[in-house]
């Protein structure tokens, strides 16, 4: 079973991804801010993160950069609600970069392509 880690500081978010991601066949790690989603990467080494830009703690393009450089072969994708980040070359870091209020089918389908190879 794969394992993908959601760091998000909003309790709704990291609750639905984990529901979601769980029913459809994913181990799923949550941390609510920076420091445990660092915590969290180093200790269970996930196959995948989903990773929010804005929490109050570390800054999301921060915990991107920590993250490529403890293990660069676990894909990020870089989740927001806001597109304007897109513009900013550090998210050239990450493997996606998805809107959160995209449909959950699309995130799923995205995660597959990662996890899958």
């Amino acid at each position: 079973m794969k394992t993908i880690l959601v760091v998000d500081d909003e309790l709704g978010l990291r609750e639905y991804y984990k529901d979601f991601l769980s029913e459809n066949g994913y181990n799923v790690i949550v941390a609510s801010n920076g420091k445990e989603g660092i915590d969290a990467f180093v200790e269970n080494s996930p196959d995948l993160v989903l990773l929010d830009i804005s929490m109050p703690d570390i800054n999301g393009m921060v915990i991107l950069k920590e993250m490529k450089k403890i293990n660069d072969k676990i894909p990020v994708f870089l989740l927001t609600a806001y597109e304007e980040y897109k513009r900013n070359f550090a998210t050239l870091y990450a493997e996606e970069y998805l809107i959160k209020n995209k449909k959950p089918e699309i995130i799923l389908r995205k995660i597959k392509e990662f996890t899958n190879k």
